[in-house]
């Protein structure tokens, strides 16, 4: 309707997944790349998160856009299927022409599939989205297909892709044996409030226009409404195109676009009104509700409220017992890897290194040392509350992992050891994580140098997994810099190949 208005030949703000409209920020650019380098090192399962309208859709398009000849993939979009559909849905999309009425049967013909593809040199890619929709009993089915491999190579690779909540599906015991098959995982997360612009005008551009057609105080007020979500920027530029139109005008200003945000908002209730205008306790007067046709009189002056405060403060400080009450012999619960809020120093025991990770064997991880306690004083003294000046579990506020040569893969130990420091992040939230990443000095410095960044965003993905602000990380691929071991000898190579966790108190 307004594309001859604006000079433009086709609609530049459709929320559907066209390609050839991605426009890629910082974390999407690391989203493609981490899932061409899935595909290329045989990676197995990946998993790729973000919440509803961030551009995983979007993002997996661009990336099928991208594969060649020597890629046989399938895409899922709707994985809330029984059993035997799904199978027979995997079958249709990887053109095996036969309808299957049985497991067994499926999977002679699926395993033969794959073993001509890799005959012929051939990757295999099966990609869920809207992963979070699996259902319970089709997670196990899904990872058993990975177990089909031939002479230690992988046959089938898997991307996972949907919403924040398929990492809680994920991390429930049931799903365990699921979880420990994921190699790598990223985060998306919305655009940054820098990046509006040139997205906004990128679009424009795919569809025909070569001026800015949305004003500066526009563009602040996109921000506001969409919190930078491109689903959401879409929605709001393309109903401002069409107010525009309607109006006569050829830039979208900041006005236009409060008018089409106020439009798009969900309309507010009766009660919704009545509760906002009640806010303010203060400046109660004698407004009245109206429940079930009933009228009940709201007239609660501010001096009554106080009153009932000073009365309750009253009994806190004069009713006897307050103080010299006894503690009950029982023990404290607290996390193993953290240190009570308030103790001095005679109640810690002196700290052992956990020292690095291995992921080889389950010997070479120390268990986490808890913290002796001693029995409660008789008496209660108030102390002052103090942050959590020091990890037990990990030396200098530092976790190691330790990878073999050439692998990205996390131990299960290491993956419990990563779980409790996030516990530490979160009772910390001022605090700075910087990731390092390291390698040994064999083969060729540039590919280390890489190597080395890949394996920092490893870990920084899983971070944003758990729910770390992306804004406190900060990830170094250092390469074979920094040795704590000497190259010379295996040992030392394995100790190198390592990834340092720091939690920077402020």
């Amino acid at each position: 309707m307004y594309l001859s208005h604006y000079n433009l030949k086709e609609i530049p703000f459709q929320i559907n997944p066209d390609p050839r409209f991605l426009w890629l920020g910082q974390t999407h650019q690391e989203a493609l790349a981490i899932l061409k380098y899935g595909i290329l090192e045989n990676r197995g399962f990946l998993l790729l998160t973000g919440d509803v309208g961030t551009g995983k859709t979007t993002l997996i398009n661009a990336l099928i856009e991208s594969l060649d000849e020597d890629t046989v993939f399938a895409t899922v979009t709707d994985p809330g299927l029984e059993k035997i559909d799904f199978y027979n849905f995997l079958a249709y999309a990887f053109k095996i022409e036969k309808k299957f009425n049985s497991k067994g049967d499926f999977l002679v013909h699926f395993i033969h599939f794959l073993h001509k593809a890799h005959a012929e040199n051939k990757k295999v890619l099966l990609i869920i989205d809207e992963a979070q929709r699996i259902p319970t009993e089709m997670m196990e089915e899904i990872r058993l297909l990975s177990n089909i491999e031939k002479q230690d190579t992988r046959l089938l690779n898997i991307f996972l892709v949907g919403q924040d909540e398929l990492n809680e599906t994920l991390a429930e015991p049931r799903n365990r044996a699921l979880l420990q098959r994921i190699t790598t995982r990223y985060h998306i997360g919305p655009l940054k409030k820098n990046e509006i612009g040139d997205y906004i005008n990128f679009r424009l551009q795919v569809a025909g226009s070569g001026i800015n057609l949305f004003s500066s105080s526009a563009m602040r007020e996109i921000i506001s409404f969409s919190k930078c979500y491109p689903r959401l920027i879409n929605v709001i530029c393309d109903r401002a195109l069409l107010t525009g139109y309607v109006k006569g005008i050829n830039v979208i200003d900041a006005k236009t676009i409060k008018e089409c945000a106020k439009e798009l908002q969900a309309p507010k209730t009766t009660w919704r009104r009545k509760r906002e205008k009640l806010k303010n306790f203060g400046k109660i007067t004698s407004e009245a509700i109206h429940i079930k046709g009933q009228k009940l009189p709201w007239k609660i002056p501010a001096f009554s409220i106080f009153f009932a405060l000073l009365l309750v403060a009253a009994g806190y400080f004069f009713l006897p017992g307050r103080y010299n009450r006894p503690i009950p012999n029982t023990k404290s619960v607290q996390p193993d890897n953290l240190l009570p809020m308030t103790q001095t120093k005679s109640d810690t025991q002196p700290e052992k290194s956990a020292g690095p990770i291995k992921n080889e064997t389950s010997e070479n991880l120390q268990e986490p040392k808890t913290v002796d306690k001693k029995e409660a004083p008789a008496e209660f003294k108030p102390q002052a509350t103090t942050k959590i000046k020091k990890i037990v579990d990990f030396p200098g506020n530092k976790l190691i992992i330790n990878f073999p040569k050439n692998s990205n893969e996390f131990s299960d130990e290491a993956y419990e050891l990563l779980d409790r420091f996030v516990a530490v992040i979160f009772q910390n939230p001022d605090a700075e994580i910087i990731v390092k990443g390291y390698t040994d000095s064999s083969g060729n410095y540039n590919y280390n140098k890489r190597l080395s960044k890949f394996r920092a965003n490893i870990v920084k993905s899983y971070l944003l997994g758990q729910g770390v602000s992306p804004s406190k990380i900060k990830t170094f691929g250092l390469g074979p810099e920094n040795p704590i071991e000497s190259n010379a000898t295996e040992e030392g190579r394995n100790a190198n190949r390592r990834i340092e966790i720091e939690l920077k108190l402020n």
